[in-house]
């Protein structure tokens, strides 16, 4: 089945649990959607070497503010860190909105259009273990 199908009928559903980032630089990273008191936010749990040298960190609190919207959308805002190459820092964190939608058989896309079919991110239900 090819990746756009998954999102022809979004799933209906909540984004909480874990979800593995495929398809870019900082594939391999996993990350925990839960609730912090009455929020519903993501913490990475699992950072790749590409992330980790790009200043990222277990526990860095990658998305936060997920709302569902009327007809099973979801917005949400993830945290970007600007990493200056030549000093080795980060020297800047802000956060962006997206469109979080879920799609069938455990996929999700962040994207800032209307639809799916173009996501600047793509997750998928991470079924191991992560502490």
């Amino acid at each position: 089945m090819t990746g756009f199908l998954f999102f022809l009928w979004p799933a209906d559903g909540s984004p909480e649990g874990l979800w593995l980032r495929t398809g870019d630089h900082f594939d391999g990273c996993v990350l925990r959607v839960a609730h912090v008191g009455n929020e519903l936010a993501g913490r990475l749990v699992v950072v790749p070497d590409a992330m980790r040298k790009a200043g990222w960190e277990v526990n860095d609190l990658k998305w936060r503010n997920l709302a569902r919207e009327p007809g099973g959308a979801w917005r949400m805002q993830d945290l970007r860190k600007h990493f200056d190459t030549r000093s080795g820092a980060v020297t800047m964190v802000d956060y962006r909105e997206y469109r979080l939608t879920l799609g069938l058989r455990g996929h999700l896309r962040l994207h800032t259009g209307g639809t799916p079919f173009f996501p600047d991110q793509q997750w998928v239900r991470y079924t191991g273990t992560a502490h």
